[in-house]
């Protein structure tokens, strides 16, 4: 497999720009006359370019972090700041338009829609960034962007098959294609193999390896496997609410 994506210039100045910023995050779910607290104080920095893997048992709060960091849920204090942006400053709409724009998420569960085929559900990004009469107008351009991915991730002869066809490695593949539909910043991927056998889950990590390598592409991945982990350039452990540096 060749190159797998082209990322588009950075407003960030190079690959050592800080990217992402958390600083004293803080969370904590109501749970029945308590409240449990899951992140005490997360301090994180990401720099464009970077490839991080975040290791916590299971309940340590990791899938939390990574939805504060992508903006899919609020926290309670502290600050996350995207290229300098302040989260807590944007509206929902704004929000929303980060996620779509910015970001790219590939979970353990593919969440593909069964009626959708592989190109379809791999242009879905495109379709919710664009207007009707929009995305009809670019439809060619963002077709072809579409097949390209899925090509570029041995996906070529599976354009028409719908999600129930594939195998579940091969719908990891798209729903990785459909996390880069919009060219993102940053690729949240959380437990990406958790869902896989073990051989198919090494496949997967190849293809974020390549996309990190060949196309510069930031990746912050949560996973509780210090095997995978160690293809990132960092690894951190959330313990007792905070991140450190994992220990060799």
């Amino acid at each position: 497999m060749s190159r797998l994506a082209e990322q588009p210039a950075s407003s960030s100045a190079g690959r050592d720009a800080l990217l992402l910023v958390a600083s004293g995050v803080r969370k904590s779910y109501r749970m029945g006359d308590s409240d449990l607290q899951v992140l005490r104080r997360v301090d994180l920095s990401v720099k464009a370019g970077e490839f991080i893997a975040i290791e916590g048992r299971s309940g340590s709060g990791k899938s939390t972090l990574l939805h504060i960091l992508g903006a899919l849920e609020s926290y309670d204090a502290g600050s996350v700041s995207f290229d300098g942006q302040d989260f807590s400053r944007f509206s929902s709409a704004q929000r929303s338009a980060l996620r779509n724009r910015q970001f790219g998420f590939v979970f353990q569960f593919y969440y593909l829609l069964p009626e959708l085929n592989v190109l379809e559900n791999t242009m879905l990004a495109a379709m919710v960034e664009h207007s009707w009469l929009s995305f009809h107008a670019s439809k060619g351009s963002l077709k072809r962007h579409a097949v390209d991915l899925l090509k570029r991730l041995g996906l070529e002869e599976r354009l028409r098959h719908r999600p129930q066809q594939l195998s579940g490695g091969e719908r990891q593949r798209v729903a990785i294609a459909r996390a880069l539909m919009n060219q993102p910043r940053v690729l949240f991927a959380d437990e990406p193999t958790g869902n896989l056998d073990f051989d198919t889950g090494r496949q997967i990590m190849n293809v974020l390896e390549r996309l990190h390598r060949q196309a510069n592409q930031t990746i912050i991945m949560v996973t509780h496997d210090r095997s995978l982990a160690r293809q990132a350039d960092r690894i951190l452990v959330l313990k007792n609410g905070a991140l450190e540096p994992a220990q060799a």
